[in-house]
């Protein structure tokens, strides 16, 4: 346990504060954990090793993990679960003592024993001595720090030299709605001090929206209110401290703590971000394309105008993504079965050597399904059938080689052309990801 919580008033406000006492979020009852594990898009360890490792982490040799600001526990649970029985330790750390207490009883029921329990502040962690980690979770926190910009920089700080982190924070065009009422609420809760006094007010101007206000029509975005109740209302209309960040300003926030961006960790708006799947005229599309990446997602976010957080991964290293390039990397479904077998079941059965086929897409990310097209060259149906054959064990080399062997007019630069486009749709979609073959 660390010292006695010391709050600085320039630094953790003190409304912040006794709002997270009062209302830990988000919503959550520890008995849940007798009957699921709450799984996190983007906090999977087979996802970290992918994005953030080369393919190459098997997280067992004094792997370190830091939930900085890790409320009501579901980061530390979940990371917590999967590190069960590895050589790893998970560090939980918040400024709210009753956000501690529910993460605390939800590992204690799931009989997680790998988690160290910390109340304090982000702001406090250079003089806790906690030491380096190699990964950093903070979701849904630094955009309420009184200087997001110091937080992400002592983060940094903390993180091994090869280290990587998953951070949320809040998105500016998505949530316009959501300003909007935060600054009705505060004209309508000027002079008021009680939270119940807040809630209850709001909840009364919720019920008097017309269908053409703004949050109106954005609900189907926004799930709090629904999900979370006055907890909910609290965190999302009268937080006393909240800013978004534009895609530029991402990219400058991240890039101002010494940090690399790496890539969306979500697979939707991962999606979003590519203006191929908006802009359907070719010549504009070729000109937007010429334009640096960062430039072509700040025109996507404000296009799609559905996006209300920033989820993805930053590295102190520039290149800590498993690639095809490694030849000795294993391509595997992730959350997902039968795709590979029943896209050679349908090129055997139509003899599509060459075209097109487009195929839904359901994973438990994608509940709602989504079409993608996949581009058909005649080695495509012979890379899908060496995966379905050992799913899971074959590495590029090894389905090159073994394709050479009944093809001897196959290339490498064909057969890589091929694969590429092939598992670069997958891995985009949230279902395909990389591992080195030594962790097979």
């Amino acid at each position: 346990m660390s010292k006695k919580l010391k709050i600085n008033d320039k630094k953790d406000l003190k409304e912040v504060v006794e709002h997270y006492l009062d209302y830990p979020y988000p919503l959550r009852d520890p008995e849940d954990e007798k009957k699921r594990l709450l799984t996190i898009h983007g906090e999977s360890l087979a996802e970290l090793n992918h994005w953030l490792y080369k393919g190459k982490q098997d997280f067992n040799n004094g792997f370190r993990v830091l939930i900085a600001g890790g409320g009501t526990g579901d980061s530390s649970t979940y990371m917590g679960e999967q590190l069960k029985g590895k050589n790893a330790e998970v560090v939980y750390l918040d400024f709210s003592k009753n956000s501690m207490a529910i993460a605390k009883k939800r590992a204690e029921i799931r009989g997680i024993k790998n988690i160290k329990f910390i109340n304090d502040s982000i702001f406090n962690i250079p003089d806790l001595n906690l030491g380096k980690f190699d990964y950093i979770n903070c979701s849904g926190v630094l955009h309420h720090l009184s200087s997001p910009d110091e937080g992400l920089k002592i983060l940094q700080q903390s993180l091994k030299p090869e280290g990587g982190m998953g951070l949320m924070v809040y998105a500016k065009y998505g949530r316009t709605a959501v300003y909007q009422i935060q600054d009705l609420m505060k004209m309508v809760n000027d002079g008021i001090t009680s939270r119940a006094e807040e809630v209850l007010n709001a909840r009364k101007i919720l019920d008097s929206l017309p269908s053409t206000n703004w949050y109106s029509r954005s609900q189907d975005l926004i799930s709090d209110v629904r999900n979370y109740g006055d907890v909910g209302i609290y965190d999302l209309f009268l937080h006393k401290q909240d800013r978004c960040y534009s895609i530029p300003e991402l990219y400058d926030f991240v890039e101002g703590a010494g940090l690399n961006f790496i890539e969306f960790s979500e697979t939707l708006p991962r999606l979003s971000m590519k203006v191929e799947n908006f802009i359907r005229d070719p010549q504009l599309l070729s000109e937007i394309k010429k334009m640096p990446l960062r430039k072509q997602q700040a025109i996507s976010e404000i296009i799609a105008g559905n996006i209300i957080k920033h989820t993805f991964f930053a590295s102190n290293i520039s290149n800590p993504v498993a690639t095809i390039e490694d030849k000795n990397n294993v391509p595997y479904f992730f959350g997902i079965a039968g795709i590979a077998s029943q896209l050679v079941d349908y090129l055997s059965a139509n003899n599509v050597q060459e075209g097109n086929v487009s195929i839904t897409i359901n994973s438990v990310w994608l509940p709602n399904g989504m079409n993608i097209t996949i581009p058909v060259t005649k080695f495509t149906k012979d890379i899908l059938s060496e995966i379905v054959s050992e799913p899971n064990k074959k590495s590029i080399a090894e389905i090159f080689d073994n394709i050479k062997k009944s093809n001897k007019k196959a290339t490498d630069s064909e057969l890589f052309e091929t694969a590429d486009k092939i598992f670069s749709l997958f891995i985009d979609a949230g279902v395909m990801l990389y591992k080195d073959k030594s962790l097979v």
